[in-house]
């Protein structure tokens, strides 16, 4: 993954009708459509500035007012979950899951100013954000979410769960560590389980959790995003984003 991923031809057919649908009203795009999402994958996996665009790009201003829009418009997670039924059809997989597993990494802000981070993480001394994703056996990211730090990991997770597991009616297990106890709840609502994962009494020493520590090698991996090294948004929405964004470049190398 040295090289900031671009769509090939055959990766771009699997999501242009995410990001330029043949019936979008408006003005005709005066930027090519699969230029703005390169450019976007490259502003994530470098971490530049917006003013720092290279030209081949087209105007920064451009980019950045499309990428405004497909903020909003929830662009991102669909095509999130579009690389990731692919790449398990790939290997041979049903498209979506039956078991996945969820974890959250918590962040320092790095943006002054207004922003909606917040303390939180251990010890309540991390001022930031809170990142949860939701991953299959394979490490793909299927959903993330972004909230305050302050959230507990199980606030984060009860939303994130909500809003992916109706796109994945075939999820039945919810891995997890046992600081998601409490979600068993919220996933029996869409007719899942929580599985918690948690070492023998009197463990000593980092022993990995059976496919739990999946999670940590998928935030590992979505960490060589610049964009992710901390929090630089201001909105909880634009930061939520961009970790999507990260996501997609990722999937990308795994398709």
């Amino acid at each position: 993954m040295g090289n900031p991923p671009e769509l090939t031809d055959e990766q771009w057919n699997l999501v242009a009708g995410i990001f330029d649908p043949p019936n979008r009203r408006g003005a005709p795009a005066r930027t090519d459509r699969r230029q703005m999402v390169d450019a976007m994958l490259y502003l994530a996996r470098t971490g530049v500035q917006w003013r720092f665009l290279p030209d081949r790009f087209g105007p920064w201003g451009a980019v950045w007012q499309q990428w405004r829009r497909w903020r909003d418009s929830g662009v991102w997670p669909a095509a999130m979950l579009v690389l990731a039924k692919h790449a398990r059809a790939e290997h041979g997989d049903t498209q979506t899951p039956s078991a996945v597993v969820i974890d959250a990494q918590t962040v320092k802000g790095g943006r002054a100013g207004k922003t909606f981070h917040e303390a939180g993480g251990r010890g309540g001394r991390i001022v930031g954000a809170k990142r949860t994703i939701l991953i299959d056996k394979r490490g793909l990211p299927f959903a993330a979410r972004v909230d305050s730090a302050r959230h507990h990991d199980v606030v984060a997770g009860r939303l994130l769960v909500a809003d992916a597991l109706p796109a994945l009616p075939t999820v039945k297990t919810v891995l997890a560590d046992k600081g998601y106890r409490a979600l068993d709840k919220a996933a029996a609502k869409h007719g899942a389980k929580v599985e918690v994962r948690a070492n023998p009494p009197g463990t000593v020493g980092f022993k990995p959790l059976a496919m739990v520590w999946r999670v940590e090698n998928a935030f590992a991996q979505l960490g060589r995003f610049r964009r992710l090294a901390r929090c630089f948004e201001g909105s909880r929405e634009s930061a939520e984003a961009w970790l999507q964004v990260a996501c997609v470049g990722y999937l990308l190398t795994r398709a």
